[in-house]
């Protein structure tokens, strides 16, 4: 089911079977993805990922989990979701939520679609959704200071750096510094 959509781009909600369960397996492995997405941990084994992911998917946990598409064919996997319910569980992220401000987090997992601008283009179409639809303040998300590619592309869809932060996330057993970035409603 498509959750929003834009000429040959979808992002559909992730359904919960072994094909959707399959491309997080392969794409989790792709070095450009393990580089920045839980970089500490071994890439996940099919059971691992139906074990983080299947609780969203079924709709018993608080993230939206979704499928990136290019004229049908699954490019990425990209999450949303409100982030005080995080920031309650976990307040020293430090990202200053309201109760409508989201996070999303993003990656493209097939390596012969990287830097061609989808990654842009689904963020952009997903925050158009959460502003115009489920009525978002702003949007809030970390990315590791050395992410270049990354900030360039959220960059590219109006988010700003704010300041550094430290995410949940580790890196060489520390948690990593990140750059805070946001976008602002767009009237």
């Amino acid at each position: 089911m498509a959750i929003v959509a834009d000429g040959d781009l979808t992002v559909r909600a992730m359904q919960d079977d072994s094909e959707d369960y399959r491309l997080l397996v392969r794409w989790r492995a792709e070095p450009h993805v393990h580089e920045w997405w839980d970089p500490d941990d071994p890439a996940p084994t099919y059971d691992e990922v139906v074990a983080q992911y299947a609780p969203s998917v079924r709709g018993e946990e608080k993230t939206t989990a979704c499928i990136i598409e290019v004229d049908g064919r699954p490019a990425g996997y990209l999450q949303f979701y409100r982030w005080l319910p995080y920031l309650q569980e976990d307040p020293s992220i430090d990202v200053g939520a309201d109760a409508d401000t989201y996070g999303v987090d993003i990656h493209i997992g097939e390596p012969d679609l990287i830097d061609r601008g989808i990654g842009s283009r689904a963020v952009d179409l997903v925050c158009g959704h959460l502003e115009r639809d489920l009525g978002a303040s702003w949007i809030a998300l970390t990315t590791e200071v050395e992410n270049h590619r990354a900030q360039r592309a959220y960059e590219k869809v109006g988010f700003v750096k704010v300041r550094q932060v430290l995410d949940t996330d580790t890196r060489d057993g520390v948690r990593v510094v990140c750059w805070l970035m946001e976008r602002r409603r767009r009237r």
